[in-house]
């Protein structure tokens, strides 16, 4: 079995099982897992990786317990995954401060993280001390189901390119597309923002096993 196809698995399976038992509540990772997977594959183990809520469960590819998971605002110290923040945009400038302490940082952030004054300040700051630090954003499209309307007023890649940051496009959907994206920005050094664009009618599991 391919790596990236037993990663999916992985954190689909543990999806599943803390789906029952998380503390505050569950929130499920459903059309996020390829953007986890490729993101952790594409790190090194020594690397801090700042999820949040829904991509937390994503911390078994550390060989994380599913018991340390339970809790999902708790960190894991040891595996370097960081503890989700009360906003979701906050995590950004944490991954930054992470990066400016010498370490290489990835950070996964949302449209409606993109939309907040913190992410604004943590694509700054970033630019201006150039750290090696990851901003992964996911974009999804919105239908007229969407629980929440238009959030941000210009793509998250033309702001990141306003500030003059490496910016690279990929598809949201292929472990490979994101792992390798987020290897190369890795080995770049650097800051760098990566624009996951997601289709919420993809198979995941389908795409995984034609790419393997």
């Amino acid at each position: 079995m391919s790596e990236h196809i037993e990663a999916l698995e992985r954190i689909q399976a543990a999806d599943a099982q803390l789906s029952a038992n998380a503390t505050p509540f569950p929130v499920p990772i459903a059309g996020l897992e390829a953007v986890v997977a490729g993101a952790l594959l594409g790190l090194e183990r020594g690397d801090w990786w700042v999820p949040g809520l829904r991509e937390r469960v994503g911390a078994v590819l550390r060989d994380v317990p599913l018991t340390r998971l339970e809790d999902g605002l708790a960190g894991a110290k040891p595996y370097k995954v960081a503890p989700p923040t009360p906003s979701p945009a906050l995590r950004a400038l944490h991954a930054v401060g992470l990066a400016l302490a010498g370490n290489t940082a990835l950070v996964h952030l949302g449209i409606g993280s993109a939309s907040d004054g913190a992410f604004h300040e943590a694509l700054n700051l970033a630019a201006l001390k150039r750290p090696n630090v990851l901003f992964l954003v996911a974009v999804h499209p919105l239908g007229e189901d969407a629980p929440v309307g238009p959030q941000l007023g210009t793509d998250p890649a033309l702001l990141a390119r306003a500030f003059g940051l490496d910016t690279v496009e990929l598809d949201g959907s292929s472990i490979i597309a994101v792992r390798d994206a987020v290897a190369a920005a890795r080995d770049a050094g650097g800051p760098h923002v990566l624009i996951a664009r997601l289709d919420p009618g993809a198979d995941l599991m389908a795409v995984a096993r034609a790419e393997a």
